[in-house]
This record gives structure tokens, C-alpha cells and sequence, in this order.
């Protein structure tokens, strides 16, 4: 079997486990999610269990379960870690007031971040259908993120003439299920049409160009 070297320079399988070491709570969930993330991009949600994780994080399965309680938490903590991340960005974003820029900043961080992690729509479409994901699980893990949510519907809607609160959510709504179902058929259009990285650029670039023109924000040109 080949061999890697680790940190220390000592050798150990390539594909065997991480080494044991020192961990503390913070880095130890890191590293959980991270490895989640991999095989997620790799196997899809319910390509792998538990036992395969800890091996890829180097960690034990009991400790799994004592930070996300199984596999369903810790699906759903990856979920939210993924758009906590995505969230904060659109809000530096919101903050710095760009977010009508004439690229759209915020339209291509909701496209890259999808684009950046193969496994995330999967992952989104995984839950909305099995139930992993429901009303009350959103409405939980989002509470502490609405006042960010809020201040960017308000922010978009502050940038459309005449528009309401209702219009800024649609408009979010409309990103959202837009990119979820490009990635979701992603992987068909590579096997059966060459779909490459430019044929990426350009859904990005007229994705773009459609939120701006539905927008119609003032300041700018239609």
C-alpha cells in the first residue's frame, strides 16, 4: 500500500485513517464537517455512514455522535454551516454597499458557493425530500440569522422602485431555486453534454443579467 507522511514527517497509508492527536471541541468539529463535506461531494447523503466519516476525520465514531447527535444532525449542521458562510458574505457585501453592483456580487456568492461544493445541492435537495429539512428544523436554525436575512430583503427592495418586502423575498426565492436546480441537474448535462467550467461562466453570467433585470434597481440602466 503507498505510503503518506504526516504533519511529523512519519509515514502512514494513504488512504488509511488521520493519525490520533490532540483536538479541541472547535477544531474536532471542524473536522468532522469538513470530512462530512468531502464525502457528501464524493458519495452524495446517503452514500456513506458514520463509521466511513470517522475514519476520514480521524476521529471515533462515539464522538460524532456525542457533537451532532447521528447523521441527521450532523447533515443539518453542515447545511447551516454552508449558509451561515454564504450569509455573512452577502452581508459584508450588503455592508460595504455593493450590492447593486452592475456584477451582482451577492448573485455570484450564492452561485459560487453552490458551484464550490458539489455535494451542498445534493445534500439541500437529500433533505427537502426526505424530511431532514422542515419547516419547524428552518425556522429553528435560521432564528439566529434573521435579522441578517431580514436587513438583505430590505436591502434589495430599497433597490427596486415601488417594491415591496414581498417582492425582494420573491426575487430571493427565485436566486435560490434557480441555482439549487442548476447544480441538482449539473452533473447529468457533464455526462451527456460536455458541460464544462465556461458553460458554468456563462449560466453565471446570464443568471446575472436576469436578477438585475427583474430587480430593475434605481441607479442603473435596463
Amino acid at each position: 500500500m503507498p505510503k503518506t507522511t504526516n504533519a511529523e514527517g512519519r509515514a502512514r497509508p494513504a488512504n488509511g485513517p488521520r493519525p490520533a492527536r490532540r483536538r479541541n471541541r472547535d477544531q474536532t468539529i471542524t473536522d468532522i464537517l469538513d470530512a462530512a463535506e468531502a464525502l457528501l461531494d464524493r458519495k452524495g447523503p446517503d452514500g456513506f455512514g458514520l463509521a466511513e466519516l470517522g475514519r476520514e476525520a480521524g476521529v471515533s465514531f462515539g464522538l460524532i455522535h456525542h457533537y451532532f447527535g447521528g447523521k441527521s444532525g450532523l447533515l443539518r449542521a453542515v447545511l447551516q454551516r454552508t449558509l451561515r458562510a454564504m450569509g455573512k458574505e452577502v452581508q459584508r457585501i450588503q455592508e460595504g454597499g455593493h450590492f447593486w453592483d452592475p456584477d451582482a456580487p451577492a448573485v455570484r456568492v450564492v452561485f459560487d458557493t453552490f458551484a464550490s461544493k458539489p455535494g451542498f445541492a445534493r445534500l439541500m435537495g437529500w433533505g427537502l425530500l426526505t424530511g431532514l429539512l422542515t419547516a419547524e428544523e428552518v425556522s429553528k436554525d435560521s432564528e439566529a440569522d434573521r435579522a441578517a436575512l431580514d436587513a438583505m430583503i430590505e436591502t434589495m427592495r430599497e433597490g427596486m422602485p415601488k417594491a415591496t418586502r414581498l417582492d425582494a423575498a420573491v426575487l430571493t426565492t427565485l436566486l435560490m431555486s434557480a441555482v439549487l436546480g442548476f447544480n441538482l441537474l449539473r452533473p447529468l448535462l457533464v455526462e451527456t453534454r460536455g458541460w464544462t467550467g465556461r458553460s458554468d461562466d456563462i449560466i453565471r453570467e446570464q443568471l446575472v443579467r436576469a436578477m438585475g433585470a427583474l430587480s430593475r434597481p434605481r441607479g442603473r440602466t435596463t
